[in-house]
């Protein structure tokens, strides 16, 4: 059956989450139907959606000279409603990179996701070119996946939502440390929650430029909707 799957996009330039938005539905093909949504319009598609991306950076801070003097337009109560039924009701979430850093006003917002940037605790490494280690653990959202070297920027001390189960699947080596690239967790946030993925590479689409990320990206997909 052909599923729904709506993509929450806009932010800042410097995440061109719209285009990467857009290549997904490129590299996954025919198979469902999508709607690309900038900003709060994306909340109110849920109650037909399958399969929420959150992709698009839009906080209080959007307005600031270095990110773009963006207008922020916050989640009102109906935005809210809609997105904590969305995970009440079992339908799966995969949040991408900046994604997480949304309405930062509403920190709900992040607990529902199940990953959060908390500004002034999560930080990124610099731009550069990094190494994903894929980890040993045989899950479907790594089928077929090899470690793999990308241009990105590296998120660490995200933070998790207390109460789920959580596995990561990938790590890269940042200051001395392993930070996980792709998560996943069930559970938790709101009675009835189902599956979460966080996928933690793609700052621009020079990331999006490895091969390997396709692989990820279809395999997410397929479990988000389908499971193991």
């Amino acid at each position: 059956m052909m599923a729904r799957i709506v993509f929450h996009v806009g932010g800042p330039a410097f995440h061109p989450v719209a285009e990467q938005a857009q290549q997904i539905v490129n590299w996954i093909g025919g198979k469902h139907e999508f709607a690309i949504a900038e900003g709060v319009s994306a909340f109110e598609m849920l109650e037909h959606c399958d399969l929420f991306i959150a992709m698009g950076l839009h906080w209080t801070g959007m307005g600031a000279t270095w990110a773009g003097e963006l207008s922020y337009q916050p989640l009102q109560p109906q935005h809210q409603s809609a997105i904590e039924a969305y995970v009440a009701s079992g339908r799966p979430i995969i949040a991408h990179h900046g994604g997480i850093a949304s309405y930062d006003d509403w920190p709900r917002y992040g607990e529902l996701l199940g990953f959060t940037w908390v500004w002034g605790v999560t930080a990124h490494s610099p731009i550069g070119e990094y190494t994903v280690n894929i980890l040993p653990t045989n899950h479907p959202v790594v089928a077929g996946v090899s470690d793999y070297t990308l241009t990105d920027e590296l998120y660490y001390d995200v933070q998790v939502t207390p109460g789920m189960i959580v596995e990561t699947h990938a790590v890269a080596e940042w200051d001395g440390a392993p930070r996980p690239m792709i998560i996943t967790a069930h559970g938790g946030r709101v009675s009835g929650a189902g599956r979460t993925i966080y996928l933690a590479n793609g700052h621009d689409l020079r990331a999006f430029s490895c091969p390997m990320l396709r692989q990820v990206w279809c395999n997410a997909v397929r479990f988000a909707l389908e499971g193991a």
